[in-house]
């Protein structure tokens, strides 16, 4: 017994519009979902480098004053150097000058300067010579210049003159001392 004219159709509680819709919907959550692992993922990741970068920096940091360390005690040792050929230069042309007074008349056996003396050994054909020729020179110098004779069988005189100042004949370089 029919009433109509048509078959009857089966209903569903979902159309086929509305499973379409319900798929894209759950799509599109699966696509949002996914995006957000994997954001998650790589803020885990970049977090994970931001710690690897800091630790290199330290590291990096920690060499940086190291060779900064390093580099001061080498400008350090240039100055130190510096200030000894400074010193040694000085020295040098003290000890030139100090021959440079000596006369040929005199032979010099030993000469020993130290900061605020001058010892001299050696022999001089007379007394007189060695004065004039050599102590005048020292003591205008030095300030304080004296002189031991001994005689010898040759008719010549050994002597040891020592001269003496009140201020330090070369100066000592400020890290000598270290």
């Amino acid at each position: 017994m029919s009433l109509s004219f048509l078959s009857p159709k089966p209903k569903y509680i979902f159309t086929k519009i509305t499973k379409i819709w319900i798929f894209y919907i759950f799509l599109s959550l699966f696509i949002v979902f996914g995006f957000l692992f994997v954001l998650k993922y790589q803020i885990f990741l970049s977090s994970a480098r931001v710690q690897d970068y800091k630790q290199k920096q330290a590291n990096y940091q920690d060499e940086i004053m190291k060779f900064q360390n390093y580099k001061n005690r080498i400008l350090a040792e240039v100055d130190l150097l510096k200030d000894r050929e400074t010193h040694n230069l000085m020295v040098r042309d003290a000890i030139g000058n100090l021959f440079n007074i000596i006369p040929d008349q005199i032979t010099i056996d030993y000469i020993e300067v130290g900061n605020k003396t001058l010892i001299i050994k050696g022999s001089t054909p007379s007394k007189e010579v060695f004065k004039f020729l050599l102590q005048d020179p020292l003591k205008a110098i030095f300030g304080k210049s004296t002189v031991s004779f001994f005689a010898l069988t040759s008719g010549w005189f050994n002597f040891v003159s020592k001269s003496e100042s009140n201020t330090s004949i070369i100066d000592i370089p400020k890290g000598a001392n270290q």
